[in-house]
């Protein structure tokens, strides 16, 4: 899996790059207009398209009903009746092209969360580290102390907190320069690393690291797993939330790439000659 994580990262950070030094409103209409270059083909070719414009003209002809007999409580009844009928049909119609459209959808979701969930740490900036150990109770004492190292540019705040009978350990670093840095996490028989983004631009950020598997792989793909046979079980780094602000709004950025997708879903359906 680690594999296939590291072509799509290629791609996306190629797709990026141009965005990585302006507003995160530029980088999110662009993967949204991609989405749905992507999307719309997908959509035409499994779905039904005469089907949905049957049903689409029958909804609308009992909207008229409603209108024209309204004073007639008897054909109204039938019309909503109908309208609900025809409206189950559509999403009949469309469920099939959504299952299809799902894949794509979700490699994007997930890959463009690492730009714009979190930001990197600004220069003064501190987070907090923390390990997150498998089996705790299977190691010795020696083995559950862990020691963190950190590169140059980054400093320790605080000494290790350990919690839940050294189940989980703490720190607080101190970002002191930009770069790309690295943390190690040394204990008797084991020494892992991970590294720390400090920096203004968007770029792809994994603030977790977790243990290697399909499913784990697929949804933190910014950076390798954890290595086999380690006793972590999970890093994980607190980056600020990312914020984008939208007309002096700040919109968490799925709803803005989901409300810029279905926009130009709607501009260019014309054009790929799609029914939705």
């Amino acid at each position: 899996m680690n594999s296939i994580n590291i072509i799509f990262n290629s791609f996306f950070d190629i797709f990026f790059y141009p965005f990585r030094s302006v507003d995160s409103i530029y980088g999110l209409c662009a993967i949204s207009l991609l989405t749905a270059i992507i999307a719309l083909p997908i959509f035409k070719y499994t779905s039904n398209q005469e089907g949905i414009k049957r049903v689409k003209a029958r909804i609308m002809g009992h909207i008229l009903e409603l209108r024209l007999f309204k004073d007639d409580i008897r054909i109204i009844l039938s019309a909503q009746k109908n309208i609900l009928k025809f409206n189950m049909i559509y999403l009949r119609y469309t469920l099939k092209p959504l299952m299809f459209m799902m894949v794509p959808m979700v490699v994007i979701v997930i890959h463009t969360a690492l730009r714009y969930e979190y930001r990197p740490l600004h220069p003064g900036e501190s987070a907090i580290v923390k390990v997150k150990l498998h089996n705790p109770n299977e190691l010795s004492t020696q083995d559950r102390e862990m020691v963190l190292t950190v590169s140059e540019g980054l400093s320790i705040e605080t000494p290790p907190l350990q919690i839940d009978g050294g189940k989980e350990t703490y720190w607080r670093v101190r970002a002191e320069r930009e770069g790309i840095f690295k943390l190690g996490f040394q204990s008797h028989d084991m020494d892992v690393g991970k590294r720390v983004l400090v920096s203004g631009k968007v770029t792809r950020l994994s603030s977790e690291t977790l243990k290697s598997g399909i499913i784990n792989s697929f949804l933190n793909p910014g950076e390798p797993s954890l290595p086999e046979g380690t006793a972590l079980k999970s890093v994980l780094i607190t980056y600020p939330h990312a914020k984008i602000n939208f007309f002096g709004w700040d919109i968490h950025w799925l709803i803005l790439f989901f409300i810029f997708t279905l926009g130009f879903g709607f501009i260019l359906m014309r054009p790929f000659n799609v029914r939705l």
